[in-house]
């Protein structure tokens, strides 16, 4: 396994078979969980989801498939159910920063209950802990029964740190890494396919207004998907600045400007209702940008399907 990194309704399960025959490489974004701060389990609420932060992006080739998650909300529960169905043993995953709603889903990953998988993390080092300290202080008396040293997976764990790291590759799969707004600050991911022709950006919990803006604009160009916190309509975002997210309206103003190609609507608020996040948050994200649409919860996309479509001949 290399790893080089550089400094500066009822849900289905997705199980991707690796034995079709491809002619190249396919990129696939799963989206696990959609929904900030807290899980969502209203009717209401279910046709886009309730779960809180979790995606997939996986590689799939003649030869291997590769499996990277970005952080561990309450969607990462069937995200890893479908992985270890599909045989996956090695896991990677990301987080984009540490608060509650993107770690919550941990306590029921399944990986960490097994002594047959082996676990990779990916995060920063912050206010003077280490990325295992912050992991372990997440498994500890009275918050949890299980104590991170009790953990069946404890000697195939593996920490490593993104703190100054401007890109990694993982197993011939190359990611950029950008800064982001948000209180204690969090990270944002370019992954691309194995042959380097799409890429899907995972941009969450950013709140627009600062000079990270315009290197997010160079970050996310051209990219096939823009994946952005989108939490809040206009008028609901006035009465939440300082919090650390952005409105519809300024992603999709950073999809047409970055030339992207599809903008996905993203960690959606709790409060924002299907209807809502229909007629309100995504009405004001296509005034700007057509190819806006909403983040749904099991939802699967081929990116190299898009990206033959949507490329000119």
């Amino acid at each position: 396994m290399a790893h080089r990194s550089y400094k500066s309704k009822s849900p289905k399960k997705t199980v991707l078979s690796t034995n079709k025959t491809f002619t190249g490489t396919e990129q696939f974004v799963t989206f696990w969980g959609v929904r900030g701060t807290i899980p969502t389990p209203e009717q209401n609420r279910l046709k886009y989801g309730g779960n809180t932060p979790c995606i997939e992006i996986l590689n799939i080739s003649s030869q291997k498939h590769n499996s990277l998650i970005f952080d561990a909300g309450t969607g990462i529960i069937k995200c890893c159910e479908n992985a270890l169905l599909r045989g996956d043993r090695v896991f990677h995953l990301f987080f984009s920063h540490m608060h509650y709603d993107h770690i919550i889903g941990l306590t029921k990953f399944l990986p960490f209950f097994r002594k047959d998988c082996k676990i990779h993390i990916y995060g920063q080092a912050k206010f003077s802990k280490t990325l295992k300290e912050i992991i372990q202080h997440f498994f500890i008396a009275p918050f949890f029964p299980v104590e991170f040293y009790q953990l069946p997976a404890l000697n195939n764990i593996y920490f490593h740190e993104l703190n100054g790291l401007s890109q990694i590759d993982i197993d011939g799969i190359h990611i950029n890494i950008q800064p982001l707004n948000h209180p204690q600050e969090a990270l944002a991911f370019r992954i691309w396919s194995l042959d380097k022709r799409t890429s899907v950006v995972y941009a969450t919990d950013h709140e627009h207004g600062s000079n990270l803006d315009i290197e997010l604009e160079k970050f996310i160009k051209e990219t096939d998907i823009f994946i952005y916190d989108s939490t809040f309509s206009e008028s609901n975002y006035k009465n939440h600045i300082g919090w650390g997210h952005s409105t519809a309206k300024e992603g999709a103003t950073l999809a047409k400007n970055a030339n992207v190609k599809n903008y996905i609507i993203f960690h959606h608020d709790p409060s924002s209702t299907d209807t809502y996040l229909e007629e309100k948050i995504l009405y004001e994200a296509k005034k700007i940008f057509d190819q806006s649409y909403l983040a749904t919860e099991y939802q699967s996309i081929n990116v190299s399907e898009l990206h033959t479509l949507l490329t000119p001949k």
